[in-house]
């Protein structure tokens, strides 16, 4: 028996915590295991980093759970202010209102209690904060019924019992994250391709030793931050970056050199996508350095460098050549909204706004650029 639980059930729960791990879809239904061997009414696991907060949860919680989400409680949040305040952070146990409240007046007179829980009908929880090495911080509560009083006693044992697992399945699952990440940089390693992979805040995760030694093009600043010498590029990557929290579509951006302004290569910034329900992990792209090599003839290097289409590529060399959109439209047969779209795409992938911009870095790529 652990913590008045049966062996079989106690290995049954560890074994899906360790499973959750591997497979973050499997968090809810654990969730809400807890929730029955507790007594409760189910539990939510929320992870807070660089991305941001995201929480998954057992079904029972979803509407409490939206709306704590929705409303900005976490800024507001009692709960773990007192937490972190009486020095309970990776505490070995759950911990309750006994632990981070100072009376039961002040768990009633708590603004999210009041103003959120007991509207949903819970108001008592117990839980745990865990601090991870990578800066992670994550926080398990059990949520309880209010009519049913706080969890203590033989249901706060069960779940103190699977503590260990509980907080080490959760911290496996953040250092999954990082594996898929190390795997992805050591493929584009073995492709010779220079890579490295950072946070929302440009913060360098994990780089190959190609990008390394590529300072001609990049830095570290404050906090391990990435910068690019050239100026405009940097501010174009910080956007980049800026703009995967919304949408997830690789964007290519041209760095030039400091004395003359040609483009000597191309940072690509491509989003690490996840499962919906996989919460953890801070990084949220790869850097790809692309540096011409000898030999590319224009056309071919521009396509290759900015992921262009052959329609597009077309579409580009055309207004190089001083053609006007009605004008391609008519000679390649397609609509003028058709090619209108394809060089809005080409020039959002190589990180132009311009027309006059796009044509400028094709020329440049093409005549300076050694050809063999």
């Amino acid at each position: 028996m652990a913590g008045g639980l049966s062996d079989d059930d106690y290995a049954a729960v560890e074994e899906a915590a360790y499973e959750a791990a591997i497979v973050p879809e499997l968090w809810p239904d654990l969730l809400t295991r807890l929730g029955t061997i507790s007594n409760s009414a189910g539990g939510a696991l929320l992870s807070i980093n660089e991305r941001g907060m995201h929480l998954a949860r057992a079904p029972a919680l979803e509407k409490a759970a939206q709306r704590f989400l929705d409303e900005g409680w976490m800024t507001r949040n009692s709960r773990v202010g007192g937490v972190m305040a009486k020095g309970l952070v990776g505490l070995p146990r759950f911990v309750n209102e006994d632990d981070y409240f100072d009376s039961p007046a002040d768990a009633d007179a708590d603004p999210m209690v009041r103003d959120l829980f007991r509207e949903e009908g819970f108001g008592w929880a117990a839980g745990f904060m865990v601090q991870l090495p990578h800066g992670d911080m994550i926080v398990m509560n059990i949520e309880q019924y209010y009519e049913r009083g706080p969890i203590r006693g033989d249901d706060l044992a069960r779940l103190d019992s699977l503590y260990p697992h509980l907080a080490r399945a959760a911290m496996l699952s953040a250092r999954a994250d990082f594996e898929r990440v190390r795997t992805a940089i050591e493929t584009l390693t073995a492709l010779g391709l220079p890579a490295a992979a950072l946070t929302p805040s440009g913060r360098v995760v994990l780089a190959n030793d190609d990008f390394n030694q590529a300072s001609h093009v990049w830095t570290t600043r404050g906090s391990d931050r990435l910068g690019l010498h050239d100026r405009v590029a940097d501010t174009m990557l910080s956007g980049a970056l800026e703009a995967l929290k919304l949408a997830r579509s690789p964007r290519s951006i041209p760095v030039r050199a400091e004395v003359g302004g040609a483009i000597t290569s191309v940072i690509q910034v491509v989003p690490i996508r996840r499962a919906a329900h996989d919460i953890f992990g801070s990084t949220v792209a790869i850097v790809v350095l692309s540096e011409p090599k000898a030999g590319l003839a224009g056309a071919t290097m521009v396509q290759s460098l900015f992921d262009l289409t052959p329609a597009e590529i077309g579409v580009v060399q055309a207004i190089v050549a001083g053609q006007t959109v009605a004008e391609i439209a008519r000679q390649t047969s397609r609509s003028v909204e058709t090619v209108r779209n394809q060089l809005k795409t080409a020039m959002a992938k190589t990180g132009c706004s311009r027309q006059v911009e796009l044509v400028l870095l094709v020329r440049q790529l093409t005549d300076h650029m050694p050809r063999g």
